[in-house]
């Protein structure tokens, strides 16, 4: 410890970004400062010491190293480039999370399509989002497609086309590929997609209201009956949203909520004053509140995510702007983070704040119903301490013939899918279970699939039975 204290003497007290190893020389936590030395200083002052998390990350740390940087935006980017790259185990790190999903219009088409992504890109798009789930997206673009008629084809079978495809015949599209509408009234159908997604649907109700009386003027009454559906659903859809506030269009609501080691965060997505969605991500806290949520904030919007034009937060972190001054390249806009002390924003906060905590207890529940799983276990299996981790063989093959494995893998009683693997076998000459099984766990702990023979042994002792 000494002489680490005295290596820190020596660090410059430039923005930059820090990086402690362990023993073996692995990075365990990565952070950033405007002033290398007096921020790893900190570490080994009493105050942070006296704090169990900060205590327990210092005893693994025997080394520490430092990257300088021009300046403090700089710094931040790297830290969460080093943070992805090397997954260091004490710091906050969010996986990429298959369900934060978004939808697409490529305005840059004549005919834009509406598409389902999970990459925000600079390339002219208009994005809407983030979805909390593959199927809450899966159902809006259903809605989309069924009531406004947007095309579904791809831009090669757009410009391919010459005659209605099937979705036209079942009234699911304006047929734009052959001219059906014109691109004045595509463009349109867009702007009512626009304004639905944005959550503007007063505006949107009003325009279907008057198209409405105009085909009826006009005895389109196909048509008027159509729009009629249309308002009625997306009314449905309006009293399912909660009001909040009238405010700014674009607000996510971050909050933490923490006991010990452990926290949730709560974020609620806000659009035009409507709540529209949330979700809770469980996380270790072995920092000060502020600090945890501020690697969250980093982490999170400096991913491929929908960026709102204010985040309202608490803890609110010390110093955010670097953050805010990357955040509002992005997007190409000026973007606040802030933590308001009274009016409708500061109770949005404390709804944030409520979820936090109801998901918390929640977490507790499940996890106290996983423990309780894992010891009954070990008590089955007579172990000496609940498993940290099982893992799950099955093979399966036709008669003998496409033999395939598969593993699943459960970490501390939940299944991770990354680690999850199917295995192409060699199939036995005859149906042969334990033959396959042998193979599949040989390749997994990397031992001979036919081990050495004994004295008198040949290939064709069989494999003990089940009841050996």
């Amino acid at each position: 410890m000494n002489s680490l204290v005295n290596k820190i003497s020596e660090f410059p007290i430039f923005p930059g970004v820090y990086l402690m190893k362990n023993e073996g020389g692995k990075i365990i936590y990565v952070g950033k400062a405007k002033n290398i030395r007096a921020r790893v200083k900190q570490y080994f002052g009493k105050e942070a010491l006296a704090r169990y998390q900060i205590e327990f990350l210092m005893k693994r740390v025997t080394d520490i190293d430092y990257l300088i940087t021009g300046t403090e935006k700089e710094a931040l980017l790297l830290e969460n480039s080093l943070i992805k790259k090397h997954k260091p185990r004490y710091n906050i790190f969010l996986k990429d999370d298959k369900s934060y999903v978004s939808l697409k219009i490529n305005v840059g088409h004549p005919f834009p399509s509406l598409t389902v992504t999970r990459k925000i890109k600079k390339d002219g798009a208009l994005y809407f989002g983030p979805y909390s789930s593959a199927d809450a997206c899966r159902q809006t673009t259903e809605f989309i497609y069924r009531y406004f008629m947007l095309r579904t084809c791809s831009d090669h079978e757009f410009s391919n086309r010459s005659r209605p495809c099937l979705e036209y015949q079942i009234k699911r599209c304006s047929a734009p590929c052959v001219g059906y509408v014109s691109k004045e009234e595509y463009q349109r159908q867009i702007d009512q997609v626009r304004l639905f997604l944005e959550g503007r649907n007063d505006q949107l109700l009003d325009e279907l209201k008057s198209k409405m009386e105009s085909a009826s003027e006009t005895t389109d009454f196909e048509e008027a009956a159509r729009l009629r559906d249309l308002m009625s659903h997306i009314s449905s859809t309006l009293e399912k949203q909660h009001v909040v506030h009238h405010g700014a269009r674009e607000q996510d609501i971050v909050c933490l909520y923490s006991e010990g080691a452990k926290g949730i965060v709560a974020l609620l997505h806000v659009r035009e004053g409507s709540l529209v969605d949330s979700r809770a991500i469980s996380m270790d806290v072995l920092d000060e509140p502020s600090d945890v949520m501020e690697a969250f904030l980093k982490q999170y919007y400096l991913g491929d995510v929908f960026i709102p034009d204010e985040i309202l937060a608490s803890p609110l972190p010390e110093d955010m702007g670097a953050l805010q001054e990357i955040l509002s390249e992005k997007k190409e806009k000026n973007i606040s983070i802030r933590s308001p002390k009274k009016g409708d924003k500061k109770e949005m906060i404390e709804l944030a704040c409520r979820n936090a905590e109801s998901q918390f207890g929640k977490w507790v529940k499940k996890n106290r119903e996983t423990d309780e799983i894992l010891s009954g276990v070990k008590d089955v299996l007579g172990m000496a301490e609940i498993p940290h981790r099982i893992e799950c063989y099955d093979v399966s093959h036709i008669s003998g013939k496409h033999a395939t494995a598969s593993r699943v893998v459960f970490v501390e009683g939940k299944a991770d899918k990354n680690l999850y693997r199917h295995y192409k076998m060699q199939a036995p000459a005859e149906p042969n279970d334990y033959l396959m099984m042998k193979e599949v766990l040989g390749r997994r702990f990397k031992i001979p699939l036919f081990p050495p023979l004994k004295k008198g042994e040949d290939m064709s002792t069989p494999l003990p039975s089940r009841s050996s």
